[in-house]
């Protein structure tokens, strides 16, 4: 039998309402980024105080039981050297005293100026040097000072308190229970034992290590000053109207086995004679500045 018109009720269909999606603070990967964001924003913040923290506010004193400090990298904008031409102070004869001898030679055709330091009383002081102080038989100044804010440049250790930090230049003056090192590298073991020993540290210019001389950047002739070491004897070392680079190759040619350079040009500085008789060198007036630092000898 034909069955024609039928039709057959086959077919299913299947109602689906609309998905609710989920509250965009429910998704994991909402909290994942969120995290991540924060972390990054941590990081940042922490960056900037410790920036600002060293560069414009460096610590007075320095945990002593820190036992594996490495001097950070800080791009700083410090002091240029001055290049004023000062005459030099001539002596018909040395002048001797106990503690500091004063003797002029030649070398090369340069005049050098030089003061044998005692070992056992030497340190480095901040701020300006009291001229009256009969104790005092030789100052000179040590590190440089930045020109933007005054702050003393590089690595500063005053009697085991670190005040100001940073490798700028790699050579280095550490006076640890009277005994003097000189040398040059970015980290030396020698400041963490000015740390804990109350002892003293600063960085200046290279200019020579082992018996070789090392160039700098500064250029012109000036009044240099040098902290050396020759046969086992820590001198300071004057020459008027010379170059970095003659000065380095003079200090070699005196038998200099290191040295790092001192402040020079009209910086100033002074010594005592056996009579008690203050000869000054630079521009007084140059003793005023907070942050001046300098070699002292009693």
């Amino acid at each position: 039998m034909k069955k024609d018109n039928v039709e057959l009720d086959n077919e299913f269909y299947f109602l689906q309402g609309t998905k609710k999606k989920k509250t965009f603070y429910k998704r994991p990967l909402f909290w994942i980024v969120l995290i991540l964001v924060l972390l990054c924003l941590v990081v940042v913040v922490f960056r900037a105080y410790q920036n600002h923290r060293w560069k414009n506010h460096p610590p007075e004193t320095i945990c002593k039981k820190y036992k594996e400090y490495v001097e950070p990298d800080y791009d700083i904008d410090y002091a240029e050297e001055e290049c004023a031409v000062v005459e030099e102070s001539a002596f018909d004869e040395p002048i001797y005293r106990s503690e500091v001898l004063v003797n002029m030679t030649k070398v090369n055709g340069f005049s050098l100026r030089i003061f044998t330091l005692p070992e056992e009383d030497v340190s480095l002081q901040v701020g300006p040097v009291d001229v009256d102080d009969p104790s005092i038989v030789l100052a000179v100044r040590a590190a440089d000072i930045r020109a933007d804010n005054g702050g003393i440049v590089g690595t500063f250790i005053d009697n085991g308190k670190l005040l100001s930090q940073g490798v700028s230049k790699k050579g280095y003056c550490a006076i640890i229970e009277g005994k003097v090192y000189i040398g040059a590298t970015e980290n030396t073991p020698y400041m963490e034992e000015a740390l804990n020993h109350n002892g003293y540290f600063f960085r200046q210019y290279p200019l020579v290590v082992d018996g070789m001389a090392i160039d700098n950047k500064p250029k012109g002739r000036s009044v240099r000053r040098a902290l050396c070491e020759k046969g086992g004897e820590i001198l300071v070392v004057e020459c008027s109207n010379i170059s970095f680079h003659d000065f380095a190759q003079t200090l070699v040619e005196y038998g200099v086995e290191n040295a790092i350079y001192l402040v020079g040009s009209d910086s100033y500085g002074f010594f005592r004679n056996v009579n008690n008789v203050r000869y000054d060198f630079g521009n007084p007036d140059r003793n005023k500045e907070t942050n001046l630092t300098y070699i002292i000898c009693r």
